[in-house]
């Protein structure tokens, strides 16, 4: 009796450790489910930034257009062809994510109001780069955002293929978006150094405009 009395109670302890490992496996399935991306969400995410990839375009062909300062043109145009390639990815990742860029998400359509409220509006001919400039820290900073996001998701997608497309497309562009945006910030603080301390309309008593301030010790000192 004492022997089957012991055989019943290792019985019942190798039945609770199963039951144990059962519960503890199964909670660990459950968090595994519930931190993938939900694919409609991340397709209306791919969707959101292809439309800011685009305005972003709109936004260096505008730039480029009205540009006054002529010294900044090789750099737009060098980050308005990195642009080009990134709606080419997104464009990729959106279609291979079963989406269609010509039926936009919520985001997307959100997102291209606010470029079409940036390119349209109006401001004096004497702040047109500035405005531009702003503009593109506007949408770098959107654009290196979502990049950043779509790093953090790349191991919570279910999907292998788009996993291994959107892992490529981020080493391939983040540097590229960090650059961009870190550009933008320090022209426009450049820009509106030069314009704080323009002083064409100032004139001595003498007829004379006093001597030009020191625009590019004082870029130096913001860069650092």
């Amino acid at each position: 009796m004492k022997k089957s009395s012991h055989s019943s109670s290792n019985r019942g302890v190798r039945s609770s450790s199963n039951f144990t490992r059962g519960s503890v496996h199964s909670k660990s399935r459950s968090r595994a489910r519930a931190a993938r991306v939900n694919p409609e969400w991340l397709k209306d995410f791919f969707s959101e930034m292809l439309a800011v990839e685009r305005g972003g375009i709109q936004l260096y062909e505008k730039a480029l257009e009205n540009l006054a300062h002529e010294d900044l043109r090789s750099k737009l145009e060098h980050f308005h062809q990195e642009t080009e390639r990134h709606v080419e990815l997104c464009e990729q990742l959106l279609d291979a994510a079963g989406g269609d860029e010509n039926n936009p998400g919520p985001g997307a359509e959100a997102a291209e109001h606010k470029a079409h409220g940036l390119l349209t509006a109006e401001v004096p001919e004497e702040m047109v780069d500035i405005n531009n400039i702003e503009n593109l820290v506007l949408a770098e900073t959107k654009d290196n955002w979502n990049w950043e996001m779509l790093g953090l998701l790349i191991d919570k997608v279910e999907n292998g293929d788009l996993k291994k497309m959107a892992s490529r497309a981020v080493r391939e562009v983040r540097k590229q978006e960090s650059s961009h945006l870190a550009w933008s910030q320090k022209t426009l603080t450049q820009l509106v150094l030069e314009a704080a301390q323009r002083n064409d309309q100032m004139e001595t008593s003498d007829g004379t405009r006093p001597k030009d301030l020191d625009v590019e010790g004082e870029e130096a000192e913001a860069a650092d």
